[in-house]
């Protein structure tokens, strides 16, 4: 599975399958005091790409700089010291338990974040590329089949630690410079 990420700021984007259609979107809202992030889950209009049938709030975050992130998902109010907790001496690895009772690991590099089960690759984010040493892409998640029961658990976590992974490489202001338009209904 080929998530699409249009513009590539996970904070501010939609994110479209391969056939096009929406199934997520997030917004960010900035405040003085509050950052909060509302993931959208969308069922896709057969007929019409780019069209949704119906949208229904998957997640929220609420970004801390001081304190721990709160993520708002399936009920619960996760922190996310708890829920997604840093791992390794660097703190390059996120670790978090999925529905299957496993624990997973977001490996956070320079260019991108890996998630792993055991020592299996299962999702991948692929950078935008603008096509200078080889053909140009979108910025798009590779999403294998041993995790496709937890498509929206994946996503959730990919953009927390997407976000945590450029967050000291953007300006301030980024992601509100590149706010997407609502898909269509």
């Amino acid at each position: 599975m080929k998530l699409t990420f249009k513009p590539p700021h996970v904070r501010n984007t939609v994110i479209t399958n391969e056939q096009g259609h929406t199934l997520y979107s997030t917004s960010t809202s900035f405040s003085f005091d509050a950052r909060v992030t509302v993931v959208k889950k969308h069922v896709p209009n057969e007929f019409n790409i780019g069209k949704v049938e119906s949208s229904e709030i998957l997640a929220k975050i609420q970004w801390h700089t001081f304190a721990s992130s709160v993520i708002e998902y399936d009920g619960m109010n996760l922190m996310t010291s708890q829920f997604i907790p840093t791992k390794g001496i660097l703190g390059r690895r996120r670790v978090f338990q999925g529905p299957d009772g496993r624990s997973y690991k977001w490996k956070i590099g320079p260019d991108e974040c890996i998630l792993m089960l055991d020592d299996m690759e299962v999702a991948r984010h692929h950078p935008m590329n603008h096509g200078f040493k080889k053909a140009g892409h979108e910025a798009y998640l590779e999403i294998f089949s041993p995790v496709e029961h937890m498509v929206d658990l994946v996503v959730l976590t990919f953009i927390y630690v997407e976000k945590l992974r450029r967050g000291s490489q953007e300006s301030p202001g980024t992601d509100r410079m590149h706010a997407p338009i609502e898909p269509a209904n």
